[in-house]
């Protein structure tokens, strides 16, 4: 088993989320897993977090590299949200040696196809007193937590809670990606 990281007390993460949903939602709502680390059997929920918001931009707004345009439709019903360690977080690290200790690739962690990374969640879950898995985003190699629901306590909300995301910095930040920040 690779040994957990630290996040120090007072580290600030950044959440692009939906204006309906608390800056510390755990999810999903239901039972079916939708994200990368999901739970496959639904036991436990995650709150998806990143350590900056142009990262929490990317892993929002920007899902499929493919589509070339951030709608400004998409924008309007998401805030952004930071979020404070109460306390230390202990995580596992799927940043380099962690991912091939799963037998995994970067290619395959950064993959569409979410079983395999849901099952590597569950397992960190259950074999690991892990508050959450450290991973690297997809879109700009920058770092992220999926954080257990079992450290609940471990985040409150910091000085950003529900703030819209104003449109030039929503076209910055999507030009960031290479991508159009449109209203269509």
């Amino acid at each position: 088993m690779l040994r957990l990281r630290r996040l120090r007390e007072g580290t600030v993460f950044h959440r692009i989320h939906r204006a309906s949903l608390s800056p510390s939602f755990f999810g999903p709502t239901g039972a079916v897993p939708l994200q990368r680390y999901d739970d496959p059997a639904g036991g436990y929920k995650l709150l998806y977090l990143a350590l900056d918001l142009e990262t929490a931009f990317g892993e929002t707004l920007v899902r499929v590299p493919t589509v070339t345009d951030v709608l400004a439709s998409d924008v309007a019903v998401r805030v952004r949200s930071e979020l404070v360690a109460t306390r230390a977080l202990r995580v596992y690290p799927l940043v380099d040696a962690g991912v091939s200790a799963h037998g995994l690739s970067f290619t395959e962690l950064h993959g569409s196809d979410y079983r395999r990374t849901q099952a590597i969640g569950a397992e960190i879950h259950a074999a690991t007193g892990a508050d959450g898995i450290l991973y690297t985003s997809r879109f700009n190699d920058r770092r992220c937590v999926a954080l257990f629901d079992r450290a609940r306590d471990a985040v409150a909300v910091g000085a950003t809670e529900g703030a819209a995301l104003l449109p030039e910095e929503a076209l910055a930040l999507a030009a960031r990606f290479g991508k159009n920040y449109v209203d269509p």
